[in-house]
């Protein structure tokens, strides 16, 4: 069986960092540390190589320290590699590490940086802390909640707009919120257009 590009990389990046020289049991040697956002994606992955990563996940060596930075894909691959041997991937608190556990970090990310502008720079009133609280429960707001919160998203930087499309999005199931979107105009129509799923602009397609 020819050895996949990804696992050949990360045998030859592992192993020279590792206390053992076999990768079947290096790779037991690493727990899983945390999650930072590189905004430049300036960065190459240590473990496969591959550049400019932008979210940067720090695994490192139980027995001498040593540490990588590991791209999202790749720390994914990393944990399929250790499941092929029925072995788990852990962290510096000895709690297993999956796939789900990696999408809550990054979750978390986003949502740490909403809501440190939404309480700096937008929940003054009652209404609006009533839209901070409903993004806090789901992140699922009404197409009247939202458009209240456009000029609040104009004012942000790049990465905390980022993270506002990436923790707000719209309802649209029922009838009363479709009428809500029928009735959009000019720039509210075009920011509520922004948050929509492909799922949601299908079913606007078909009003």
């Amino acid at each position: 069986m020819v050895m996949s590009t990804w696992l050949q990389n990360a045998k030859e990046n592992l192993l020279p960092l590792s206390d053992s020289n076999e990768f079947m049991i290096a790779k037991k040697e690493w727990m899983y540390v945390g999650l930072m956002d590189n905004e430049d994606a300036n960065f190459n992955c240590e473990l496969c190589g591959h550049p400019a990563i932008r979210y940067e996940y720090t695994i490192q060596n139980r027995l001498n320290q040593n540490q990588m930075i590991v791209g999202s894909s790749c720390i994914e691959k990393f944990i399929d590699q250790l499941a092929e041997t029925q072995d788990n991937f852990y962290d510096i608190n000895n709690e297993i590490v999956d796939k789900s556990r990696l999408d809550g970090d990054k979750q978390n990310y986003w949502t740490d940086i909403l809501f440190r502008s939404l309480e700096n720079n937008f929940s003054n009133t009652e209404f609006q802390k009533s839209i901070t609280e409903q993004i806090k429960v789901d992140g699922h707001l009404t197409i009247n909640q939202a458009k209240f919160l456009r000029h609040f998203y104009d004012k942000l930087n790049d990465n905390e707009q980022m993270a506002f499309k990436y923790i707000v999005s719209i309802k649209l199931r029922k009838d009363k919120q479709k009428e809500q979107y029928t009735a959009l105009r000019g720039s509210d129509k075009a920011f509520i257009d922004m948050l929509l799923s492909p799922q949601q602009r299908n079913i606007i397609n078909e009003l």
